[in-house]
């Protein structure tokens, strides 16, 4: 009976474990795929590849014949009639049905229907091109929510480590006071001191709640879902490009770039198209129609006709078209060659601001190690009567300080390696796929 018993408590215990258990952190990696898929930019990106798509499923259903039926009910005024000399004979029904089928197919247009098959086909590539690109866009602005959460949830173990040792300096001071070896206003400034780290935690509180919603958003969550993010994370990968390397790479694997030049090229496939439209086209139809007439021997007729189409004026019609087609293509072009400008300029400034972020990350290591020796050196000065205690506050402050700017030079340097590998076209969540996730501990 006992043993029953407490196996019992125990698979209780496990299941109670087991449901209790928190979810694990999102990993930068999976929260740049799950931009990729879910995000409101990829859906729209797969929204407007499917609209790319069915035009050209439309320019393709040129090539095939159409068919055409007519069916209609015709009731005249009187019944018809033929003269013939002198001679009055019926010709016709007062009200009668009749139909006609039609099958009509373009023998010869001179390649149009395929230079606008390759222009949609061309354009269709562009518009994905362009999704890629607005993903890539997405994953950017994802990775800068997901940093400003752990930059903003780093400056709340700050200000949990500023907590801990007010508190512990506040023992301190009222030890002192109580021996008479210090005043009243020390024990009140730091009180003061004290409040004030208290109320900057619940003001942390609100912008982390926020910035985790602005992230739900990003990521196309529901924004008020709960969210597990790191405590804490290391430097970022190494760059393996110099700023030169870097530079080449953006202009090669730009996918904007890449897109810009698709989209030029269905342009010029496209007033290749329009300066056809000049030319005829040769055409096949075969048709039946039916007639309800009783004066007609043969109310039946089959028939099959092969003939030329050509709009030898249409008022400039076609010409505009043409004009407008190679002012396009020449708008494209110029764009094309300022977007180039524009991500060389980008990569190299992107570039130097990561470099810049983790020389100042490096300087704010240091600042760390010396300000946790100055504090220790002050608060041993302070219990011998030697300084102030502002001095101390002062001095856990700047330690504060000095390790809240430590993260965020950190996560800074995320967000700059982001931008530059968002330019060169990399894989986001492959590069960031193996950052270890630090502990509190470890932080």
């Amino acid at each position: 009976m006992n043993q029953g018993f407490c196996i019992l408590m125990l698979l209780s215990w496990a299941a109670i474990s087991v449901a209790g258990e928190a979810s694990p952190p999102l990993t930068l990696s999976a929260a740049l795929q799950e931009a990729a898929h879910t995000s409101f930019q990829a859906q729209v990106s797969g929204f407007d590849l499917m609209t790319a798509r069915e035009e050209t499923r439309q320019i393709r259903s040129l090539f095939y014949p159409s068919a055409d039926m007519e069916v209609s009910r015709v009731n005249l005024d009187n019944d018809p009639y033929l003269k013939i000399g002198t001679i009055i004979v019926p010709s016709g029904e007062q009200a009668y049905w009749k139909y006609q089928v039609a099958i009509r197919e373009i023998i010869w247009d001179w390649g149009r229907r395929k230079a606008a098959l390759l222009a949609s086909r061309t354009r269709e590539s562009a518009v994905a091109l362009q999704g890629v690109d607005s993903v890539r866009q997405a994953q950017s602005r994802v990775l800068d929510a997901y940093m400003d959460a752990i930059t903003l949830s780093a400056r709340r173990h700050v200000i949990d480590q500023r907590t801990a040792a007010l508190k512990d300096h506040l023992r301190t001071v009222q030890d002192l006071f109580e021996h008479g070896v210090v005043a009243r206003n020390d024990l009140l400034r730091t009180e003061v001191a004290l409040r004030n780290v208290e109320d900057q935690a619940a003001d942390i509180d609100n912008k982390i709640e926020l910035v985790r919603q602005s992230l739900n958003v990003a990521l196309g969550r529901e924004p008020f879902g709960s969210l597990t993010l790191p405590i804490s994370l290391p430097l970022p990968p190494v760059l393996p490009w110099d700023i030169a390397s870097c530079r080449s790479r953006a202009i090669d694997n730009n996918t904007i770039l890449k897109a810009l030049t698709e989209k030029l090229t269905a342009e010029e496939q496209l007033f290749a198209f329009r300066k056809k439209d000049f030319y005829p086209t040769f055409i096949a139809q075969a048709f039946h129609s039916y007639e309800q007439n009783r004066y007609v021997l043969y109310p039946h007729v089959t028939g099959f006709i092969v003939g030329l189409n050509w709009n030898i004026y249409d008022g400039g019609v076609r010409e505009t078209k043409v004009h407008e087609a190679q002012i396009e293509a020449d708008r494209t072009r110029c764009q094309f060659n300022e977007t180039r400008k524009n991500v060389e300029i980008a990569a190299e400034q992107a570039h130097r601001d990561y470099e810049q972020a983790l020389k100042e990350a490096g300087t704010a290591r240091v600042n760390v190690a010396a300000s946790d020796e100055n504090l220790r050196i002050i608060e041993d000065q302070y219990k011998e009567g030697m300084v102030r205690t502002t001095d101390v506050l002062d001095a856990e402050s700047l330690l504060a300080e000095s390790r809240f700017m430590l993260a965020a030079k950190r996560y800074e340097a995320y967000q700059k390696q982001g931008a530059l590998l968002s330019l060169m076209g990399e894989d986001l969540p492959g590069f960031y796929e193996k950052i270890p996730v630090i502990s509190e501990e470890e932080n």
